[in-house]
């Protein structure tokens, strides 16, 4: 389970994506894949890797999805701290 912006894994992050409206949008190079959200404001896509060998995102990693995303830090820990 992740405690702050520490322990993100695939799982988590994309439970949390899809508990605000994200969906998988496709397949990217390698082992990546791409999440959309739409809003009347436009469109926001979080590029995530499957971490293959499993394990959890660096830090920097997890706040550059965070950005893509459009949601505030704040929610991410709200969420993580649940």
């Amino acid at each position: 389970m992740p405690r702050g912006f520490n322990g993100w894994a695939y799982k988590d992050v994309v439970k949390f994506l899809k508990s605000h409206g994200f969906y998988f949008f496709k397949e990217k190079q390698g082992s990546h894949e791409a999440w959309i959200r739409r809003t009347k404001d436009g469109d926001f896509i979080v590029d995530i890797n499957k971490l293959t060998g499993g394990g959890t995102y660096p830090q920097l990693t997890l706040i550059t999805m965070i950005g893509q995303s459009g949601i505030d830090r704040k929610e991410w820990r709200k969420w993580a701290s649940s």
